[in-house]
């Protein structure tokens, strides 16, 4: 029989919401995307933000999986920029390849149905089962969250001295604020995840929140990179909170394009390592888009690690 989707009842909210929080809390945590209470704040934040009248809220969708008469798992939706966006898939047990191929079937039609083009699903290296279900059925990775920790104990020759950076100035911030955020626009069309138009108004948010008074916006670092004198990138990092601690996260690291393919991409990562260091952190992070192949291998090579990916599958 194939599987039956249906709308989580309004007596049953209370108790797959509690189950839920758990389960997310406990995925972070053992990913290492969040540590102790940070990841029980950014669940509550998630759940405030996206179910904030409980059960009627309209623009989520939370549904059982049956099979059989027996209830298998739970699927939670929400779609926004023309992707369906599954915000939790949890299961009972391990699910069965059919049963997987019958719930993708189920969820594609669902998106079709409401003109939606693209499903989306977020996954932390832990959660076996939900893997089970992108793998192997035509999703990509479309971006990738990425962790650095401890902070290493590099050695002289591996530490990129040729390369220094400087603080960047109020006049070269101008520019680069306008290239960045060009580029985050390209870069999040080109991942699939929005329109030209509705990129455009997503990067110029992101850019706003966190530089709201440019470059003396509090708790960012930008810098310019050197080499014997010559520009040859820039790195932008902002200090975030960590269990606690101070954490480095690279907002923003390019290579002058008349520089590239002469190592100075590793050598601006291990300066990051260093400021980040400097500024009191004792980890740092990065978002990737999932087509950047060379960053990402760039990335693992220097000891970062997956802490969670999102899939994109067309549909």
């Amino acid at each position: 029989m194939p599987l039956e989707l249906t709308p989580l009842t309004a007596d049953g909210f209370d108790g797959w919401r509690e189950t839920t929080r758990a389960r997310l809390v406990t995925l972070r945590q053992e990913s290492g995307m969040h540590v102790g209470d940070d990841a029980v704040s950014h669940v509550d934040a998630v759940l405030d933000e996206l179910l904030p009248a409980g059960h009627e809220t309209e623009t989520s969708l939370i549904l059982t999986i049956d099979d059989d008469d027996a209830r298998i798992g739970t699927v939670w939706l929400a779609a926004n920029n023309g992707v369906l966006f599954i915000v939790d898939l949890a299961f009972a047990s391990e699910p069965s390849d059919r049963q997987l191929d019958d719930l993708l079937d189920d969820l594609t039609a669902l998106a079709r149905r409401q003109g939606v083009g693209r499903l989306s699903i977020a996954l932390h290296p832990s959660d076996s089962a939900a893997r089970g279900f992108v793998e192997g059925r035509g999703f990509e990775v479309a971006s990738i969250q990425m962790l650095l920790e401890p902070l290493p104990s590099r050695d002289a020759r591996a530490s990129g001295e040729r390369l220094v950076v400087a603080p960047m100035t109020a006049e070269r911030f101008t520019g680069f604020a306008a290239a960045s955020e060009a580029a985050f626009a390209e870069d999040l069309v080109a991942s699939g995840r929005y329109s030209t138009e509705d990129a455009a108004v997503e990067s110029h948010r992101q850019m706003e929140l966190e530089l709201p008074d440019g470059i003396d916006s509090e708790g960012q670092e930008l810098f310019t990179a050197h080499v014997d004198g010559t520009e040859v990138g820039v790195l932008w990092i902002g200090i975030r909170r960590r269990g606690g601690r101070p954490h480095g996260f690279i907002l923003d690291i390019e290579v002058a394009e008349d520089q590239r393919r002469k190592g100075y991409g590793r050598d601006l990562m291990l300066a990051a390592e260093r400021e980040a260091a400097r500024l009191g952190a004792d980890s740092i992070g990065l978002h990737v888009f999932g087509f950047n192949t060379s960053a990402i291998r760039l990335y693992e090579s220097l000891g970062y690690r997956r802490v969670e990916e999102r899939f994109l599958l067309v549909v």
